[in-house]
């Protein structure tokens, strides 16, 4: 996984390249909002056909639970985990007001007499002078007032004073504006205006590459967050082309694993999940054809050489399997113990190379792969548990790296934003080659909802499981049980 030269070059020249300005597609607020719930469920239109009231949207379903394991648990640990993600969902966060400081309590006191920005900033200037470290300071406590009032339009002007008074005194690419900027996105976001927060957040991530070498180590965090970042705005749906997003996402994915490899070793603790987001950033990249994929008004064209390897789908797929077996060849070190779980662990990540294989249709090397895992367990004295841990239980795939939090962000779901929980009981078959059918609704809660099983199974259709392994291979199951989450 070392990059050459030439392709760290590419790499800082891409980067640059992909910034502020090519992603500054006008999206209209409602829209967007819209679009990314649209993703999920059936239209509206379709609900009036069927009852004259309309359906509740699911915005997000959480990982399945198999109902055995719910039901040999303790009788009251997972109602109550429903009840309290539930309450947490409807129940107002507690208030920023309750716990201020004299200084943000003056100034809170002064936005209910004023109510005259123009006026606060202008005392704020006499005092302390129009360019000075203190009246930054005194800005940023002020926009984070006003967005705890629910003034985003006005923290954004605020903040923006306070990033130009940092910039005249720190320098134009000092990274002590950058948790500023930071109040900025989180301000756009909540009006709704991702397309602007993207802008600053891209404009973030180009001051600090600005500030710092792209070697440093403490570019991993921020190749990290911009990834995160990227990903969630995928999921939104504010670029016409995806490509050069993922594209961006996937190299940032890999820079970071590099530099943590480099300058803390394999063993960091970060190396693996990096490895795992490398391989979902080439999974989500490998959905979309990148050959000769355009970047900006520069029209710059993504050559095959830029990630060592072809931009078609086989390429990206060998590029998502490098990262698996990376991560195989980092349980496959005699260095590591010889314990049951490092043993666990090695067969998972064989297993998740054959989840790789099955996710494109490549079933006999799944197969193959599966096989191979399969009896490298089965040898131990203690097989059989073992082999229960991780063949017993058909897996929701993918399994290398899953962006929950991400999508859940892009949707708007959280524990302040008055989305509620529920979920939905199914029972299915699934096939040897984990496609699943033949459905059946067990239970829904809370019990009024409309249609929500339907916007279940609709999603898990096109769905696909590791089936469960025995020693002949991959079988089929029938009338696997699961629970379903959903906020909704």
């Amino acid at each position: 996984m070392k990059l050459s030269a030439k392709e760290k070059a590419l790499f800082v020249v891409t980067l640059m390249c992909v910034l502020h300005p090519i992603y500054a597609q006008s999206v209209d607020t409602t829209s967007s909002q819209e679009t990314a719930v649209a993703e999920n469920v059936n239209t509206q239109e379709e609900s009036a056909e069927v009852a004259p009231y309309q359906y509740t949207r699911i915005l997000h379903i959480e990982r399945p639970i198999s109902l055995s394991n719910i039901e040999n648990a303790e009788p009251t640990s997972f109602s109550a985990q429903f009840a309290s993600a539930a309450e947490l969902a409807i129940k107002a966060e507690p208030s920023i007001f309750s716990d201020l400081s004299p200084q943000q309590q003056a100034y809170l006191q002064r936005l209910e007499e004023i109510g005259d920005f123009d006026q606060i900033l202008e005392d704020l200037e006499i005092e302390g002078g129009a360019w000075s470290v203190q009246i930054a300071e005194e800005l940023a406590d002020l926009g984070e007032l006003l967005q705890a009032q629910g003034k985003y339009k006005e923290s954004i002007d605020i903040f923006d004073r306070a990033v130009h008074i940092n910039r005249v005194n720190n320098g134009l690419f000092s990274p002590n504006q950058v948790p500023l900027i930071g109040k900025v996105v989180d301000a756009h976001i909540a009006l709704g205006q991702w397309s602007e927060a993207d802008d600053r957040q891209q404009y973030a991530f180009y001051v600090q590459t600005r500030a710092y070498s792209i070697g440093d180590p403490r570019m991993i965090d921020v190749f990290d967050n911009l990834a995160r970042w990227n990903i969630a705005t995928f999921y939104r749906g504010i670029d016409e082309d995806p490509n050069p997003r993922l594209l961006q996402t996937y190299m940032l994915y890999r820079a970071a694993t590099e530099s943590v490899a480099t300058h803390f070793g394999t063993q960091d603790p970060r190396y693996l999940p990096l490895l795992h987001k490398v391989a979902g950033a080439a999974d989500l990249m490998g959905r979309y054809p990148l050959e000769g994929t355009s970047i900006g008004s520069q029209d710059m064209r993504i050559s095959s050489q830029f990630a060592g390897s072809s931009m078609r789908t086989q390429g990206l797929g060998g590029a998502g399997v490098d990262a698996l077996e990376a991560i195989i060849a980092y349980y496959n070190d005699p260095k590591l113990p010889n314990t049951d779980e490092n043993l666990v662990e090695r067969t998972r990540a064989l297993a998740e190379l054959g989840d790789w294989y099955l996710l494109r249709d490549r079933r006999q090397a799944a197969m193959r792969t599966y096989e191979e895992a399969y009896e490298q367990l089965a040898v131990v004295e203690n097989s059989e548990e073992l082999l229960s841990q991780i063949f017993g239980e058909i897996v929701f795939l993918p399994t290398f790296s899953v962006f929950d939090e991400q999508l859940k962000e892009a949707n708007g779901v959280g524990p302040d934003s008055g989305a509620r929980m529920g979920y939905v009981d199914l029972a299915f078959d699934v096939n040897q080659y984990g496609r699943i059918s033949n459905f059946e609704v067990l239970a829904i809660q809370p019990e009024e909802m409309i249609r929500a099983d339907i916007q279940v199974i609709s999603s898990m259709r096109s769905a696909l499981v590791r089936p469960k392994i025995s020693q002949d291979g991959p079988v089929s199951s029938d009338l696997e049980r699961y629970r379903f989450n959903f906020w909704y």
